[in-house]
């Protein structure tokens, strides 16, 4: 007789753990609590689905926890199973891996193909209220009536964006839950104005309480208020890994990082106007910025020093950070179901006997570019494989 597996919720890691243990001829229902499944798979990537990163490696993860998972399921590997379900896709510059047609949407309708094709039941605006261990069965309570199964899979993500906390449902049968903070989203900051929607390439670190967490190269978008773009996104989920008390927090911004402060200085020295001597370096909005901050005399003459403290400020830009910015703008959740009780292999729970859980919902998180689908995609596939042995 095959095994009957309910998978709770219908997002990234939900569906392939579905479509896999189907294919295999489990028999499997997905219960979602919105009127439809994959509504947050459609705005990833702003909509092109960032599949996975042909760098996606546990040091893009809070926990090496990872490694089991990443070391079977590479990017290579997750390429290769969409390739099979009919989705080609394309790597940028940067490793990224995108839908050929650079369409979420794509995405969720071969998945829903697929999954019609090999029986898998989906039932929507059905909400989760209690998984029961009863012997060697599961009893999972919903809003739509009670499901029998021998293996419950809990996909249910994090209540970032439009999400719903649901570890309560893990929490039940003794498993622990860390603190949540959100993470891949804005940073607020009160100096940030004047540069609404400018977006620069620069360089940037982020330090706590004095230490610096991490550095990169990429793009951020000035806002009045909030810095934001990918570069942001990935420091702010170092800032939501931090778990101890965060007395301060600064953002240095690096806004010339193709040039050494002593080469820009004799940029600025020896070619521009003393009137607007970043002209031609910075966009306009963030060279005012700049001038703000740069103690200058009042003579008409551009000197030596003034050069060199206009150069100073550019390549040490620094933003106090005030806050992470709240849940409904966050992409991510940084916590969750504590992994000690999650066998790293399987994903198999430690505590309860059958129970698996996968996906965002536990205590995992990767930078933006990828990484959290396919750590979605790895924990389903190692999940699936389990419970198909």
């Amino acid at each position: 007789m095959s095994k009957r597996v309910v998978v709770i919720g219908g997002g990234a890691s939900g569906l392939m753990c579905a479509y896999e243990l189907a294919k295999g001829g489990a028999q499997v229902t997905v219960l979602e609590r919105n009127d439809r499944v994959g509504k947050k798979l459609l705005c990833t990537g702003n909509g092109k689905c960032n599949l996975t990163n042909t760098d996606a490696s546990a040091k893009a993860y809070n926990s090496a926890f990872v490694e089991n998972a990443l070391s079977k399921y590479t990017p290579q590997e997750i390429v290769s199973r969409f390739k099979a379900m009919g989705l080609l896709v394309r790597i940028d510059s940067e490793g990224r891996v995108y839908p050929y047609c650079e369409s979420a949407t794509a995405v969720l309708n071969v998945f829903l193909q697929r999954l019609r094709e090999v029986g898998a039941q989906i039932v929507c605006d059905c909400e989760v209220e209690e998984i029961a261990r009863c012997g060697k069965e599961f009893k999972v309570r919903s809003s739509n009536g009670e499901y029998v199964c021998d293996c419950a899979v809990l996909a249910t993500g994090s209540d970032a964006t439009q999400g719903k906390n649901s570890h309560f449902l893990a929490e039940k049968l003794g498993h622990r839950t860390t603190e949540i903070k959100y993470a891949i989203s804005p940073l607020l900051c009160k100096e940030v104005r004047g540069a609404n929607g400018v977006r620069a390439k620069v360089g940037a670190s982020i330090s706590v309480n004095g230490e610096i967490a991490m550095q990169e190269r990429g793009e951020v978008l000035f806002k009045d208020g909030a810095l934001s773009g990918v570069l942001i996104f990935r420091l702010s989920s170092m800032l939501a890994r931090y778990r101890g008390e965060v007395k301060n927090c600064n953002v240095v911004l690096d806004l010339v990082p193709d040039m050494s402060q002593e080469e820009l200085e004799n940029h600025i020295y020896e070619n521009c106007s003393v009137f607007a001597p970043l002209e031609g370096v910075l966009h306009k909005a963030i060279a005012h910025s700049v001038y703000a901050r740069t103690p200058m005399d009042r003579s008409l003459i551009m000197s030596r020093k003034k050069a060199r403290d206009i150069a100073r400020v550019c390549k040490e830009f620094n933003i106090e950070v005030t806050a992470l910015s709240g849940r409904s703008s966050a992409q991510a959740a940084s916590g969750g179901i504590s992994t000690d009780g999650i066998d790293a292999e399987t994903m198999r729970s430690r505590i309860c006997d059958g129970l698996y859980i996968i996906g965002e919902v536990a205590d995992v998180d990767g930078l933006c570019g990828g990484y959290n689908l396919h750590w979605a995609w790895a924990s389903a596939l190692a999940c699936s494989e389990d419970i198909l042995c």
